[in-house]
């Protein structure tokens, strides 16, 4: 039971950096898609959810297409091909740098939101998530992401760094521009974000959350010396003690000093 609070605290992070796109001031577009890129930074881990939100018109026609046997509504069956097809593209065009090392992104939550199943719809979205661990939990660290992936007529793209107890954002930029709450909006294209990407440096305390899970297992945990061995190892300590303090009281009544053997003890 001692885990169950720092578990409990790591899903409400997680279930706080869940991505939102679909949340009530965010709209769909009329004819563009939009993406949005949230990076959240945990203890030992970093968390990135992304989603491409098509907007009305690009989101019937591909209504359409998803619908493969033509009936009219739209099931997890032809669903699923279509998510996993965009969660390959996306992870092959995002490129995450962690103190100068690539991580792979390989997603744990793959899900596409129609929203009504009906294939006369519009606007939908696919929301990805994924957990890169870091190599060495807390302390200084500086990311680089790149995202190439080409989105059929873009319209805006919104990135957000987010902290999280016990860590310090202490700077971002994408190209030249820079933001104090690092959250980002570009129109059109990637453009600076695929060729110079989202640049971060951070500090993580001890005090950051870092809980060791099925994704992240987190460092091994250090030797423990069990009670018994460790009273055993102290009596064997405390007779040789004595042994030596006895060898030193016979030497001392035979009028030898402790350590004499006729020559130079080594």
């Amino acid at each position: 039971m001692p885990r169950a609070v720092p578990v409990l605290a790591l899903a409400a992070v997680l279930a706080a950096a869940a991505p939102r796109p679909a949340r009530a001031h965010v709209a769909p577009a009329i004819g563009d898609n939009n993406r949005y890129l949230k990076l959240s930074v945990l203890g030992d881990r970093l968390r990135l959810a992304y989603t491409v939100f098509y907007g009305e018109l690009p989101g019937a026609a591909l209504r359409k297409a998803i619908d493969g046997n033509h009936d009219g509504a739209i099931d997890d069956a032809e669903t699923q091909p279509f998510g996993e097809r965009i969660a390959r593209d996306v992870a092959a065009a995002v490129d995450l740098q962690v103190d100068g090392v690539r991580q792979p992104i390989a997603w744990t939550q793959v899900v596409v939101g129609m929203g009504t199943p009906s294939a006369a719809a519009g606007a939908f979205s696919i929301d990805l998530v994924a957990a890169i661990c870091l190599a060495a939990p807390r302390g200084p660290h500086h990311l680089l992401l790149r995202d190439s992936y080409r989105l059929d007529r873009p319209g805006e793209t919104e990135v957000v760094v987010e902290d999280s107890p016990g860590v310090a954002i202490t700077g971002s930029h994408i190209g030249g521009a820079d933001d104090e709450a690092h959250d980002y909006k570009l129109v059109g294209p990637s453009g600076a974000l695929e060729t110079e990407g989202l640049d971060v440096a951070l500090a993580i305390g001890d005090r950051a959350l870092a809980t060791p899970d099925a994704v992240c297992p987190g460092p091994a945990a250090p030797p423990t010396i069990r009670p018994g061995v460790a009273i055993g190892a102290g009596a064997a300590a405390a007779i040789v003690l004595a042994a030596g303090g006895a060898l030193v009281v016979r030497r001392r009544r035979r009028g030898k000093p402790p350590g004499h053997a006729g020559g130079k003890r080594r």
